[in-house]
């Protein structure tokens, strides 16, 4: 078995194309020198096309312009589009009543309103590994709002997005 070239991608994708894919994966905000080495571009190519996806609200400045990162507004509408166009209303619909009832059992499970007022346990005296079972808990209940509010927005869009994209599958007649 052949292992992987951690360098292909370099050969099959342009020096823009590389910014844009490691603007895209970053964790937080990165200096133009740092997303230059990881796309393996000259510092001038990673600048304008920086510069370039700032101008179309693709990515926003942090530390008074000193580092870019990607712009969570545009990663949360382009999300929610994706959902609308990947599924149907009424797989939308099933995916929330599934997430609002995974969520509803982690309130009844632990005894707690929200993620945040279980997080409050770490506090508590614990063990190290009931501090990791808590902290994996309010991972899995913060992903579970994160879906369920995409989903939400995905249905509250759904019928304008679907009639201005041309797929008419679940709009209602105007």
């Amino acid at each position: 078995m052949t292992e992987p070239d951690p360098g292909a991608w370099k050969a099959s994708t342009s020096g823009r194309e590389r910014v844009r894919m490691v603007v895209e994966t970053l964790d937080e905000p990165a200096t133009v020198s740092a997303i230059a080495d990881e796309a393996d571009v000259a510092w001038a190519t990673a600048n304008s096309e920086l510069e370039r996806l700032l101008d179309e609200n693709q990515v926003g400045t942090h530390d008074g312009g000193a580092k870019y990162g990607p712009n969570p507004v545009r990663q949360f509408l382009d999300q929610v589009v994706e959902l609308i166009e990947e599924h149907e209303r009424d797989e939308l619909e099933e995916q929330l009543v599934d997430y609002q009832s995974r969520l509803e059992s982690l309130q009844a499970e632990h005894d707690a309103r929200d993620a945040e007022e279980f997080r409050e346990r770490l506090t508590e005296e614990q063990s190290a590994a009931e501090m990791r079972a808590i902290r994996d808990v309010v991972s899995t209940w913060n992903a579970l709002e994160t879906e369920r509010r995409l989903v939400k927005q995905a249905l509250n869009f759904y019928d304008d997005v679907s009639r201005l994209s041309g797929d008419d599958r679940g709009a209602v007649p105007a």
